[in-house]
């Protein structure tokens, strides 16, 4: 009797691991820790009030390499090395250099590439059904963070969007299209700054 009770004891352990939020979440991002996409991003106040509506394209290799353009009338180019944070405004002609550790802790490309122990660490993981689509709900566990929540919406093992909320109440959308699995080509992940552009390094000292 003893060895059967410990017997259900122990399924039902492994059920409750396997079931867990976190676990399931690593799982499907799985396939995102080395991708490509085309997305859509719309911003919305707390009111629901549109703000703004940007298209472009990201590539990740990994947490600390990755790729992220949006078009006109928003152009922006944001280039993770592995070193330094690139972020180039096109209308400014300004380039923005920053040490990488400083920019992603809480970044979704931290959730993308975390896996199960970082996503359990950084943030508090719930999971619950809309319609057909499996949600996840990562409330940073820090009390400084400037992101209040962010969302990911599953298809069965398809992320359809990102919502990501932000500690003003604004929202942004992100619905991911064209998605690739292959890994990215390096040359996508290097930045040189324009000639004649201005650029500000906040590196400690210059390159």
């Amino acid at each position: 009797m003893m060895r059967c009770l410990v017997g259900l004891l122990c399924v039902g352990w492994t059920c409750l691991v396997i079931a867990s939020p976190v676990d399931y979440l690593a799982r499907l991002l799985e396939p995102y820790q080395s991708f490509s996409a085309e997305f859509k991003q719309i911003t919305s106040s707390q009111e629901g009030d549109p703000i703004t509506e940007i298209t472009g394209e990201l590539s990740i290799a990994s947490s600390s390499i990755f790729y992220w353009k949006t078009n006109p009338p928003y152009a922006q180019v944001i280039v993770a090395d592995g070193k330094v944070l690139w972020v180039f405004d096109e209308d400014l002609y300004q380039v923005q250099a920053r040490p990488i550790d400083d920019a992603i802790a809480a970044s979704p490309v931290a959730i993308f590439t975390g896996g199960a122990d970082v996503l359990g660490s950084r943030f508090r993981v719930t999971n619950e059904r809309e319609n057909n689509l499996s949600v996840y709900q990562l409330v940073p566990r820090g009390t400084d963070e400037v992101t209040r929540q962010i969302l990911l919406r599953f298809d069965g093992d398809r992320l359809v969007d990102l919502s990501i909320e932000d500690a003003l109440g604004n929202r942004s959308l992100v619905t991911l299209t064209k998605a690739t699995y292959e890994q990215p080509s390096p040359e996508r992940f290097q930045f040189t700054p324009p000639k004649d552009a201005d650029v500000i390094y906040a590196l400690g000292k210059q390159r």
